[in-house]
C-alpha cells in the first residue's frame, strides 16, 4: 500500500493493472495491489461442513414432528430446523470422500432446561406393539413439574418414518401401547425420549433409549 498526493490526476479511483487507488484521508490517495489468487472457498474443512450441513438439512424433514416440539425455546427468528441442525453437527461424520455418515444414538430431536424423566421401552414385533412403560415421580422443582408430559419418538431408519406420542405426565405411571406402522422392523427402530411442559413452552434434552 502507498500514498501519494496527485496534482495530475486529482482524488484518483481507479484500477489500473493490479494496483487500485481511491481518496484517502487529509487530501491524499491511497494505492493498493490487487491479490492474484483468490482464496479457494472449497477447503477441507468447508467441504466437510458442506456435507454435514446438506445431511441434516434432509434427516430435519424426516424428524420434524419431533423438532418442533422438542426445541421450543428458540430464540428471535430461529426455527426449529435451524436449533435441529445446529444441536445435530456432532452426530454426523465425514469420511476423506465427504460421504457423511448420521450416527441416530447420538442424535438430539429435543433440547432444554427440563428433566428427563425414567422410561423403558419394550418391542412386540409378532403383534406391532411398542410399549412405553414409565416411572412416577413424586419431588417436584423448577425443572420437574407434575404436569410435565414425557413425548416418545419411534423413528424407522429405513422408511425414513416417525411417529411421536404424548405419553403420561411425571406424577403418573403406567404404560402406553404405540403401534407400529406396517412393515416396520424392529432392528431398524430408534427410540427418543424428551419431557415437555404442558404449556409446550419447555422441553428436557431428548434421550435414546434402548429397548429391552
Amino acid at each position: 500500500m502507498a500514498l501519494f498526493k496527485s496534482f495530475l490526476l486529482g482524488d484518483v479511483r481507479k484500477s489500473v493493472a493490479n494496483v487500485t487507488m481511491y481518496a484517502g484521508a487529509n487530501g491524499y490517495s491511497i494505492a493498493r495491489g490487487k491479490r492474484n489468487t483468490v482464496r479457494n472457498p472449497r477447503t477441507p474443512a468447508q467441504l466437510t461442513q458442506r456435507a454435514k450441513l446438506k445431511t441434516l438439512e434432509e434427516v430435519s424433514r424426516y424428524f420434524a414432528p419431533a423438532a418442533v416440539l422438542g426445541f421450543p425455546g428458540r430464540k428471535g427468528g430461529s426455527t426449529f430446523y435451524n436449533a435441529f441442525v445446529s444441536s445435530n453437527m456432532a452426530a454426523v461424520t465425514v469420511d476423506e470422500n465427504y460421504e457423511p455418515t448420521i450416527d441416530f444414538e447420538k442424535l438430539k430431536c429435543a433440547a432444554g432446561s427440563l428433566q428427563n424423566g425414567k422410561v423403558t421401552i419394550t418391542v412386540d414385533e409378532e403383534n406391532g406393539k411398542v410399549m412405553v412403560s414409565q416411572e412416577a415421580q413424586t419431588r417436584w422443582n423448577t425443572v420437574a413439574n407434575p404436569t410435565d408430559v414425557l413425548h416418545v419418538v419411534v423413528y424407522e431408519k429405513t422408511k425414513k418414518e416417525m411417529i411421536v406420542e404424548a405419553c403420561r405426565n411425571r406424577k403418573e405411571a403406567g404404560s402406553t401401547s404405540i403401534a407400529m406402522d406396517e412393515g416396520w422392523s424392529k432392528e431398524n427402530l430408534v427410540f427418543y425420549a424428551f419431557m415437555l411442559s404442558k404449556d409446550k413452552r419447555k422441553a428436557s434434552n431428548s434421550v435414546t433409549v434402548r429397548p429391552e
